[in-house]
């Protein structure tokens, strides 16, 4: 009886666990997404190469698909440099082991020797791999660009 009663008390400790798991993966998650969108301005391909899955597939504004060299090889371009990027709004959806993250953001880029300021939004799948998170899909949709 004692036992069943200690197993009954410790049902809500055990129900609650994921939540807290899935609290820390969700601030991973967005932790990338950060990381990610400043490795643009950074030139920072190492970081970039860290959270893109050597699968990793990207749809473009204009329908392109791009591999994960494709992205690193264009972070580098010397034709466009993103200059700042702000995330607007994000929205975190985690079942199991997959992530998707929706967000809208404002950027300004040097387009050869124009600045040029637009928005966009985009979703991105992250994938739980071994225990660490990946990005392995995203596709992009411009809104503006003045």
């Amino acid at each position: 009886m004692r036992k069943l009663l200690t197993i009954i008390l410790s049902l809500p400790l055990l129900l609650t666990a994921p939540a807290f798991a899935q609290g820390d993966d969700s601030d991973v998650i967005k932790q990338m997404n950060t990381q990610w969108l400043q490795s643009y301005p950074k030139r920072d391909t190492a970081s970039l190469s860290r959270i893109l899955a050597d699968d990793f597939v990207m749809i473009s504004p204009t329908g392109k698909k791009l591999s994960k060299t494709d992205v690193l090889r264009n972070v580098l371009t010397p034709d466009q440099q993103i200059i700042n990027v702000t995330i607007d709004s994000t929205d975190l959806q985690i079942v199991n082991n997959v992530g998707l993250l929706t967000a809208y953001t404002s950027f300004v880029l040097k387009d050869k020797e124009k600045i040029r300021k637009g928005k966009n939004c985009y979703s991105d799948v992250y994938i739980k791999r071994k225990g660490t998170w990946v990005a392995i899909n995203a596709h992009e949709t411009l809104l503006e660009l003045k």
